[in-house]
């Protein structure tokens, strides 16, 4: 398998992982655009007046993460109450990750989740539970190969963040998804889907993190061991730059490490202690992902923004968004708490 190359980018505008935190939420908040009508969306690349509702719910969690652009924030809440409806269900099927996030979001904007633009989004989510067959306890009917772990872990996050208890059922799908067995280097880690035996290449960060910051969501306490094995799994993986990959054969990316920085502050850990360091003690996983954001050199209106491996040295909007969550230091679920004003940066 042919590894990806991390693309190389320049000083970034600070070392401190709030700040960059704070720099990121300000260059997505101008990414907003006006309905007309008072809310703000993200738009669709390459349609500025198209709204595209999953980076939007996405962004107004870094928003929230970060504490900053309060205005924005709720701008972002009012668009998203206005259109819940084609929100959750895009193409006419709710989505439990979408419905996840969209919980997230309503718990951070203190808004009831049983009446969010009027919807009930609890139990929207909650008939969405499979419970019979082969994926009992699986949010949702597609085919979970590509998405299972993440949008159950969501759909779990989502519950858990506005004050719902989980079917035992759902927690129990997800832990089929662990890697177990101890006999190959995918065990502790998380996969997609298709249960716990895994041949070596079949763990990703990104499930992981998110499996993560799920049950120590539920409890802590009782799923300890599974987490204290993921995190295992990913301090075996973590890169010589103290950054992640999606897998071990590829390169670091933002988006990976911030996801992690979450996971190993939701299970009781720091990123920059002695466990994460690497290079004698100079990297860690905040300088890893730090390293991606575009600094004072370069145009001004892309300082802050996170590039990518995809994204040649420019913003990437998926990749702001994640990195800003991680940057500040903010597992799921949010407990924002808005400051003023928001720093700008390159300016002494």
């Amino acid at each position: 398998m042919t590894a990806w190359l991390p693309t190389a980018h320049a000083t970034p505008p600070t070392n401190v992982p709030t700040t960059a935190a704070d720099y990121g939420a300000r260059w997505l908040a101008s990414r907003f655009v006006s309905d007309g009508n008072g809310n703000k969306f993200i738009p669709a690349t390459g349609s500025p007046t198209t709204p595209e509702p999953s980076n939007t719910m996405q962004a107004a969690l870094a928003l929230a993460a970060a504490g900053v652009e309060e205005a924005t924030f709720d701008d972002a809440v009012d668009w998203l109450k206005a259109n819940v409806t084609t929100t959750i269900a895009p193409g006419g099927t709710d989505n439990p990750g979408r419905l996840g996030y969209l919980l997230l979001v309503a718990d951070a904007a203190g808004e009831s989740p049983t009446s969010f633009g009027g919807v009930d989004l609890v139990t929207r989510l909650g008939n969405l539970r499979q419970t019979t067959g082969a994926d009992t306890g699986l949010f949702g009917s597609a085919d979970p190969t590509y998405d299972g772990t993440f949008r159950q872990s969501l759909a779990i996050l989502g519950l858990r963040a506005v004050g719902q208890s989980v079917d035992s059922s759902s927690t129990t799908w997800l832990l089929g998804q662990q890697c177990a067995g101890g006999s190959n280097a995918d065990d502790g880690g998380w996969r997609s889907y298709g249960g716990s035996t895994c041949d070596g290449d079949d763990a990703d960060s990104n499930s992981t993190a998110f499996a993560i910051q799920a049950l120590v969501s539920v409890s802590h306490t009782t799923y300890s061991g599974e987490v204290g094995d993921a995190l295992g799994w990913l301090d075996a993986v973590q890169e010589s730059d103290a950054g992640f990959a999606y897998q071990p054969a590829y390169a670091s990316d933002p988006n990976s490490t911030s996801l992690v920085i979450q996971a190993i502050i939701a299970g009781g850990g720091n990123p920059t202690s002695a466990t994460w360091q690497k290079s004698g003690g100079t990297l860690n996983p905040y300088t890893s992902l730090l390293s991606w954001q575009i600094g004072c050199t370069a145009n001004p209106g892309d300082v802050g923004a996170f590039a990518s491996p995809w994204s040649s040295g420019a913003p990437d909007l998926l990749a702001t968004q994640q990195s800003v969550w991680g940057a500040a230091g903010a597992p799921f679920p949010l407990n924002p708490s808005f400051t003023t004003p928001t720093p700008t940066p390159c300016i002494p």
